[in-house]
């Protein structure tokens, strides 16, 4: 879960779905057949139900199943902001800031072996492996929040007693850029047991989960020196990653009561990950760092220092549960809930006094959380034997509340990648080419309900800020099945 404040940069920790359906960290679609069948917590079908329905695998043919995944996102964000102020506006932030880098690569592998009957009812093991959450890379030619923060910098060098430092420098513009990178990799293995003829199933497994994160801001601060008439820049640059591991515990139930109804249950425990911090790089330099150099030390302590700090970011509970059912020989509808739980959160509340250095810091726990949730409707249709459609609908609630969007401290976070609830259509189709070889294409649109809020940034009038994000997927998969090997 997203939960940082940090008072500069490279945080964008909210997954959220912040790219992707699912609860911000977390990624909801895990595989190409998820897009056509939302509502996959009942389905028992696939080796990709290892992540959905891990009790369901043991309702499958005996047999070796594999399956592979992925992704293609297009997305399209954009974060503006107007200040109230009308005698002395800020025209770098009272801007419009757009962000299009795609994501060309996010695959998940998924493998179930059905060992059949063995004892008085069914086995079946799995692994999954693959991308289960993160942002992705995020490229932005300024933001509104790292605008605010380099402007809070030139504010407080232009207003005395500070003021002296730029004595022989006029004019005053500025300008950033950054970039993020946050990915979540899950590996998990499992096993199911079916009871009573098939009428029952239940799995246990465990997935270690490894995140990685980084981020890079790039800030200008323009002047002209008087003497020379000649411009004269301080550079800011600020680069650190930041990396976490942790296990879950997963439990799957599934019912049957009728050989038309399949009612399932997924439960995942709370991912404790404790993030640590590198820096790699922190700096102000000018042409002339010896001539600039009271400049340099007035700037310095603004930018953080989180180099091996620590801070909690867990994962969230989910509960989902849901159910498909056969109205007729082609057509299967489904049915999902998912629950995802308020987690353990604590950030890092970086506090600094430019007069009085070294900065200082703390471990703070964060507010504006709520729990989320997810409501997913399908229909599966076979239209032959051989080819199948699904179209499907997912409405997600992020549980932000507005306290956390308007948070100044968050400011640069959220206009980066705001939390945003969301409506997800997918749909795709699954072709058998020939006996237990199969491949689907799946495309789906998630449009993030726009929102407008009021912050109230230290040193800078409110700023009305407008955040917009949508996402166009292209999904392509592979499965195969081994028959007559157990």
């Amino acid at each position: 879960m997203k939960r940082f404040t940090l008072m500069l940069i490279l945080a964008i920790m909210t997954l959220s779905s912040a790219v992707f359906a699912g609860n911000e960290d977390y990624m909801s679609t895990q595989s190409a057949k998820f897009i056509m069948n939302t509502a996959s917590v009942a389905r028992t079908e696939g080796a990709d139900i290892a992540s959905y329905n891990p009790a369901g695998t043991a309702f499958l043919d005996p047999g070796l199943y594999f399956d592979l995944s992925n992704q293609f996102l297009l997305k399209s964000y954009s974060t503006k902001a107007k200040e109230n102020n009308t005698t002395r506006p800020i025209p770098v932030l009272n801007k419009e800031y757009k962000e299009r880098e795609p994501a060309f690569i996010l695959p998940n592998f998924y493998f179930v072996g059905n060992f059949g009957d063995l004892g008085i009812g069914k086995l079946a093991t799995f692994l999954q492996a693959g991308i289960i959450g993160g942002d992705g890379n995020m490229k932005w030619n300024g933001t509104t929040g790292s605008n605010a923060f380099v402007y809070r910098i030139m504010n407080a060098l232009t207003t005395a007693p500070p003021a002296a430092l730029l004595e022989g420098l006029s004019g005053a513009t500025f300008s950033t850029s950054f970039e993020t990178s946050s990915v979540y990799y899950g590996i998990g293995i499992g096993a199911a047991y079916s009871f009573f003829e098939d009428t029952v199933s239940a799995s246990l497994g465990i997935k270690y989960v490894m995140a990685k994160k980084t981020g890079k801001l790039n800030g200008s601060m323009n002047f002209t020196e008087r003497s020379t008439n000649t411009p004269v820049t301080f550079n800011l640059a600020d680069e650190y990653d930041y990396d976490a591991n942790g296990f879950t515990p997963v439990i799957g139930i599934d019912v049957k009561p009728n050989n038309d109804l399949t009612i399932g249950l997924r439960y995942e425990m709370e991912t404790n990950l404790e993030f640590k911090y590198k820096a790699k790089k922190r700096s102000v330099s000018s042409r002339d760092d010896t001539k600039f150099a009271s400049v340099i030390n007035f700037i310095q302590p603004y930018i953080p220092d989180y180099g091996g700090m620590k801070a909690k970011q867990n994962l969230p509970a989910i509960l989902s549960l849901g159910g498909e059912y056969i109205v007729m020989p082609e057509l299967t509808l489904g049915l999902a809930l998912t629950m995802y739980f308020k987690p353990k959160v604590e950030y890092i509340n970086y506090k600094y006094d430019p007069a009085a250095p070294p900065a200082t810091t703390s471990v703070e726990k964060s507010n504006g959380l709520s729990n989320g949730y997810e409501v997913a409707l399908s229909g599966v249709y076979k239209v032959v034997d051989e080819f199948k459609l699904g179209l499907s609908f997912m409405y997600t609630i992020q549980g932000i509340k507005n306290s956390y969007l308007e948070d100044p401290n968050n400011l640069l976070a959220t206009s980066a990648n705001p939390i945003l609830n969301s409506l997800n259509i997918g749909f795709g189709g699954t072709y058998t080419f020939m006996e237990d070889l199969e491949v689907t294409l799946a495309f789906n649109w998630e449009y993030f309900f726009a929102k407008s809020i009021k912050v109230a940034y230290p040193g800078i009038d409110p700023l009305k800020m407008d955040y917009k994000k949508s996402i166009y997927g292209i999904y392509l998969g592979v499965g195969y099945r081994l028959r007559d090997v157990f």
